[in-house]
């Protein structure tokens, strides 16, 4: 089992799909500040696969799209572009190009596009792509967060459900090379789950992401099971003990 079996692209997915608006309020403040969050976002998933369909390159990965409405109430498509990256890729600043003007192209609507880097290169941070000379230049800015700038005391005193997945994905990365650590990085992080006191939907869905990103292999992954159901039982809070049916999931 290798490195390349941690499951982030769609645990991120899931995890934003779930909690967007804690997603934006965690990484990117001053746009969640802006939205009305009574009327509920849209998920431009449709838009999204007709966006890479008619994308004139080798396949891409986009990870989500919403329409919101600002706070003045007017009705605006406001497209919100997510990518989660993983790891070091040097095409990446052209696919955020590509998506961000096939998206204006097809739907002449204004576009953010934001990215959440998740690599291990601290000194990588694409925040833009440019070509053209002379004169004739064409330029396109969008935002980044750097999950390595998150310390991991900050984390912990974070009540956003997002802070969890960060440390999730830190820990993954880190223990790439040591599945025992993993496990007991996985078995912490799930434990102060229930510690938080948070309710059982987030306890679920939390324990699930968790669960999905911090990949084991089979015999570690059954001694972390067993740790699960045993705390459960002497807390009397049966709320991860379908962890067999997220394995089937995955």
């Amino acid at each position: 089992m290798t490195e390349i079996t941690a499951n982030y692209d769609e645990t991120w997915k899931e995890a934003i799909s779930i909690y967007f608006e804690s997603f934006l309020k965690f990484f990117y403040p001053n746009i969640h500040q802006q939205i009305n969050w009574k009327k509920p976002p849209i998920s431009l998933e449709k838009e999204l696969k007709q966006i890479t369909a008619s994308a004139q390159t080798e396949k891409r990965h986009a990870d989500k799209l919403f329409k919101v409405w600002l706070l003045n109430d007017q009705e605006v498509w406001l497209l919100i572009h997510i990518e989660v990256q993983s790891q070091y890729d040097k095409k990446f600043p052209l696919r955020m190009f590509i998506y961000n003007y096939r998206t204006f192209d097809l739907y002449h609507k204004p576009v953010i596009s934001l990215a959440i880097l998740g690599d291990e290169t601290k000194s990588w941070r694409p925040n833009s792509y440019q070509y053209g000379m002379g004169n004739s230049q064409v330029k396109m800015e969008f935002s980044i967060v750097k999950l390595l700038d998150y310390s991991w005391e900050e984390l912990t005193k974070s009540d956003n459900i997002f802070a969890k997945v960060v440390m999730a994905h830190l820990k993954t990365k880190a223990t790439y090379k040591n599945f025992p650590e993993r496990k007991e990085w996985k078995w912490q992080l799930v434990r102060s789950l229930y510690e938080e006191g948070l309710t059982k939907f987030d306890i679920i869905n939390l324990g699930k992401f968790i669960d999905k990103m911090m990949s084991l292999p089979p015999s570690l992954q059954e001694k972390f099971k067993q740790q699960v159901n045993e705390f459960e039982q002497e807390k009397k809070m049966p709320f991860l003990s379908t962890i067999e049916e997220m394995a089937l999931e995955r």
